[in-house]
């Protein structure tokens, strides 16, 4: 007989988490059997797709990010209130973001000239 593995784990004593699935078709082109750990800076430019303030997260059409090795891709952005002061749906920006697992938290973010 075969023991699942959360059986397996439970015997062990192991936690089992779960981790999140990834369905997006523009996600396609990432490095997903790599962890993303948190890393200092990471640039690109985009456009904001949607806002909203009171949640605290940004929707961006991006260009590649080098550093992190991710295609131009469509993407929620944790961005904190006083961030999101003044930027608007379809402007043009400039941004740098910072990332914890698969969470990703805008630092700094203007628009593009």
């Amino acid at each position: 007989m075969r023991k699942s593995i959360v059986a397996v784990s439970m015997a062990l004593g192991l936690a089992v988490t779960a981790l999140p699935v990834v369905q997006s078709a523009e996600m396609e082109g990432m490095k997903m059997d790599q962890p993303v750990t948190k890393s200092a800076v990471n640039q690109t430019k985009g456009v904001v797709k949607e806002l909203d303030a009171k949640k605290g997260t940004v929707t961006l059409s991006h260009d590649p990010v080098p550093t992190l090795k991710w295609p131009a891709m469509t993407m929620a952005f944790k961005i904190s209130p006083e961030l999101a002061k003044g930027i608007e749906v379809g402007q043009k920006v400039d941004f740098e973001f910072q990332t914890q697992g698969m969470a990703a938290t805008i630092t700094k973010i203007a628009p593009s000239h």
